[in-house]
C-alpha cells in the first residue's frame, strides 16, 4: 500500500502548483460570497463610483493577489509533505472543503 501511495504522490508532485491553485480556487469560491458581503456592508453608504471602484479592486486585484499568494504558500507547504502522504493530504483537504460546502449549502 505504501508503494502505491508513493507512486501516486510522485505523480501529484508534478502537478503540485496546479493542485494548490485548485484548492485555493475552491476556498475562494466557498468563501467569496462572505467576503463580498463584508465588503458590500463596508461601502454600502458610499458614492456609486467608490462602490464600483471597490468592487473592481476586490474582484480583480484582491482575489487575483490572494490566488497568487495563497497558491504559492500552499504549494510550498505541500512540498514539505512526505511523498507517501501527498495524496491522502490532498484528498482530505478536498473532502473537508466538500463537507464544509455541503454543510453550508454551497452545493
Amino acid at each position: 500500500m505504501n508503494e502505491l501511495l508513493i507512486e501516486v504522490g510522485q505523480w501529484f508532485r508534478g502537478y503540485q502548483y496546479q493542485t494548490a491553485m485548485a484548492i485555493v480556487a475552491t476556498v475562494l469560491v466557498i468563501f467569496g460570497n462572505d467576503i463580498n458581503s463584508v465588503v458590500r456592508k463596508l461601502v454600502a453608504k458610499q458614492h456609486f463610483i467608490v462602490r464600483c471602484l471597490t468592487f473592481v479592486a476586490v474582484c480583480a486585484f484582491g482575489y487575483g493577489l490572494l490566488t497568487i499568494w495563497l497558491t504559492k504558500l500552499l504549494a510550498q507547504q505541500l512540498a514539505a509533505v512526505p511523498t507517501n502522504y501527498v495524496f491522502p493530504v490532498i484528498l482530505t483537504i478536498f473532502m473537508a472543503l466538500g463537507a464544509y460546502a455541503q454543510k453550508h449549502r454551497h452545493i
